[in-house]
């Protein structure tokens, strides 16, 4: 089937997502990182199998932060031999698991293992972590009795607050946690995590310690009773100083979420240098649909937000809030055509935005605009979009991401 030329569509260069991951983990390489432990894990079969936890795990949450989880992983795996991921709800695991088995299964590799970060919201969640594998975070009491009457042994990652003070246990809660958990024979932690709060500030080296060595101390109460378990504490942010955290809790295994997509974690902080060599994989276009010629004192769009204050051609691109171009853009957003940058004039509608051509008389119906990257040096970064937004590029990627998406690539994937 045909697409439609004016369809707005977001370009994912799975290339530039599998350099970022070479990237970062050779980041990790050259500050001393190494993979490890070794443990035994149970499979959702009944069996056993032996893993060695990584230096870093690649974070696919909200669809990979709107790239497509699944094409993704598939990528990953393919070329970079990843065998886990993280992922957010229960039922995102177990889509990604069903999405991918076809491929596991004719390559003959061993299925990667999956994390639900957010972990288990109800016994339906079990049940997924039963049949597809998945180990769910936990986080607070409540889940616990979920894991009385497990059919099999189930490996689970623990949370622990070390400030960021929305999911987890806390220092006092070690002790009464590792009781319960003692309890519960078909329970397998394999995993302690916590989560930076402030790594992407410009004095996040003083949280990651604190935070590092808060950590420290309930790692000390969970090794008692499982001396093997992983350990994971670096997000993005946390990985490009990750130096910080090693010292304290040593080696461990980083997340990896933003980065990975080509995102700079310390955009506008005086440590923006440290995300230097990611390369952005998310790119934005709509398609110029009209031209209309205003002379001074016309308007356009609703209300006449825009007056022409001389003759000016114009563009109307088939995009608006409905393809994730936020009305706070209205006036104040600027695109990439023809390899300039070119103004939002007036308010952005539903599926339809006027821009300035003026300064591109080679652009015209049925050309490219790009909202976000594209081809030319004058791209629109996440980074500068999101400050025009008024948002952060997690957000940028996560919306605009859920565009018709097409996948650019080299060889076979």
């Amino acid at each position: 089937m045909k697409r439609s030329p004016y369809v707005t569509t977001t370009y994912v260069n799975l290339d530039a997502i599998c350099d970022n991951y070479r990237h970062l983990r050779d980041i990790l390489a050259a500050n001393g990182q190494q993979a490890g432990p070794v443990m035994t894990l149970p499979d959702r079969n009944g069996g056993e199998r032996r893993f060695t936890w990584p230096v870093m795990l690649p974070v696919i949450k909200s669809d990979a932060y709107g790239h497509g989880h699944i094409r993704v992983a598939q990528a990953l795996m393919d070329r970079e031999g990843a065998d886990i991921f993280a992922l957010g709800h229960v039922q995102e695991a177990a889509d990604l698991r069903q999405g991918i088995a076809e491929a596991t299964e004719r390559s003959g590799r061993t299925p990667p293992l999956l994390i639900s970060l957010l972990g288990l919201t109800g016994p339906e969640d079990v049940e997924l972590c039963e049949e597809f594998g998945i180990i769910p975070m936990i986080h607070t009491p409540e889940q616990l009795p979920l894991l009385e009457n497990l059919k099999r042994p189930l490996p689970v990652a623990i949370k622990c607050n070390t400030g960021m003070a929305r999911l987890g246990f806390g220092p006092k809660d070690m002790d009464r946690l590792v009781e319960r958990l003692k309890a519960l024979p078909k329970v397998v932690p394999v995993l302690a995590v916590s989560h930076l709060a402030s790594a992407d500030t410009d004095n996040g080296a003083a949280t990651i310690r604190a935070q590092a060595e808060l950590f420290a101390g309930m790692l000390a109460s969970l090794r008692r009773a499982w001396p093997n378990i992983a350990v994971s504490l670096c997000n993005s942010a946390g990985l490009l100083q990750v130096r910080i955290a090693t010292e304290v809790i040593g080696q461990h295994t980083c997340r990896a979420g933003l980065s990975l997509y080509g995102g700079n974690p310390m955009h506008g902080t005086g440590l923006v240098g440290l995300g230097k060599g990611l390369k952005p994989a998310m790119s934005v276009c709509a398609t110029v649909i009209a031209e209309r010629e205003l002379q001074p004192g016309e308007g356009t769009g609703y209300g006449h937000a825009y007056v022409a204050m001389e003759p000016m051609r114009i563009g109307i691109i088939a995009a608006g809030y409905s393809n994730y171009v936020p009305r706070s853009l209205s006036n104040r957003g600027c695109f990439c055509a023809g390899g300039a940058r070119v103004r939002v004039l007036g308010r952005v509608s539903m599926e339809m935005t006027a821009i300035d051509l003026s300064d591109v008389p080679e652009i015209g119906v049925g050309d490219r605009v790009w909202l976000l990257g594209g081809p030319y040096e004058t791209a629109v970064t996440a980074e500068e979009l999101a400050d025009t937004w008024g948002t952060i590029s997690y957000e940028v990627f996560c919306l605009m991401g859920g565009n018709a998406r097409v996948y650019e690539y080299s060889g076979d994937l």
